[in-house]
């Protein structure tokens, strides 16, 4: 009998992960391991003084939540009261701008708040350009430009957290002509921390995304990756002999069955096809192949 795996880990308490949030000005390595990646966008809001000093630019940090209707959030500070009084109302508008990682000067002047009346736009140097389904300007220098509408604005423990619907985007045509792997090592950034350099100025510190992994997949999955279909999958495994004919043409009938009794909950057959599904589906995804073939055997006939 095989022993399990010895595994090394450290747990935490709500408290315990509090006092590492809130605690020395140098954060524990505990705390960046825990608090998780998170990319950063510009948002860029109208003022009242827009007109004249142009809009207000922040660094924040960005979690995508739907894509019918596409929909991301965002969390202000409460004590951003400039930010916070332009997106508090429902059907305000504002731009979400990609950064690359080759702004990391930008990133930190916008983390800042600057004074009213100063535009962190002419600061940054960046170009500003007209949106064409909101009246918030988007910023030339980025890639990618999401214009958005506020859906919905919660206050969660000193934070203002806004539902952004994208009613419009932007995408430089350089970026069409990019292959893939390129256009992902644009970005994302992610936010780090705000340190005290030698010198007694305030720096934001970023991590760019690194070296590109391939994440293993087929046979685990289809070699289309995750859009291509259960049927694509089962026949890839035919294709590589993985599995024969008569075990391929089992599994797609099982799963067809499957969707035709989907919606009878009562169905005894229902019951049992899940069972066989699901253990057919975890042999496959830890290719355990003779197990595999076993349980296709014992359903003949």
């Amino acid at each position: 009998m095989n022993k399990p795996p010895q595994v090394a880990k450290t747990f935490y308490t709500a408290a315990e992960l509090a006092a590492l949030a809130h605690g020395d000005d140098v954060a524990s390595p505990v705390f960046y391991s825990l608090r998780g990646p998170l990319p950063q966008m510009f948002l860029v809001t109208p003022n009242r003084d827009m007109e004249r000093t142009g809009p207000t630019i922040r660094t924040v940090t960005v979690s995508p939540l739907a894509w019918q209707p596409y929909t991301m959030a965002v969390s202000i500070p409460i004590d951003d009261s400039v930010v916070y009084d332009n997106l508090a109302d429902d059907d305000a508008e504002c731009v979400l701008a990609t950064p690359t990682r080759d702004m990391l000067r930008q990133l930190t002047i916008c983390s800042q708040r600057l004074p009213r009346g100063l535009s962190e736009a002419a600061v940054a140097r960046f170009t500003l350009v007209r949106s064409p389904h909101v009246a918030v300007p988007s910023i030339a220098d980025c890639p990618v430009n999401f214009e958005c509408r506020v859906e919905r604005a919660e206050t969660y423990f000193g934070y203002l957290v806004v539902f952004l619907r994208v009613v419009g985007a932007s995408i430089d045509d350089a970026i069409l002509l990019k292959k893939k792997k390129k256009v992902a090592g644009l970005f994302p950034t992610n936010d780090v921390d705000t340190i005290v350099d030698a010198s007694d100025a305030v720096v934001k510190r970023v991590a760019a995304l690194g070296d590109l992994l391939p994440c293993p997949t087929f046979p685990c999955g289809p070699k289309q990756g995750c859009y291509a279909t259960f049927d694509a999958w089962i026949a890839d495994l035919q294709d590589e002999r993985l599995l024969t004919p008569d075990e391929a043409s089992r599994l797609c009938a099982w799963r067809q069955r499957w969707q035709e009794i989907f919606a009878d909950l009562q169905s005894a057959e229902r019951a049992a096809l899940r069972v066989r599904l699901t253990d057919a589906c975890r042999l496959l995804a830890h290719e355990q192949w003779d197990e595999l073939h076993a349980l296709l055997a014992a359903d003949v006939g």
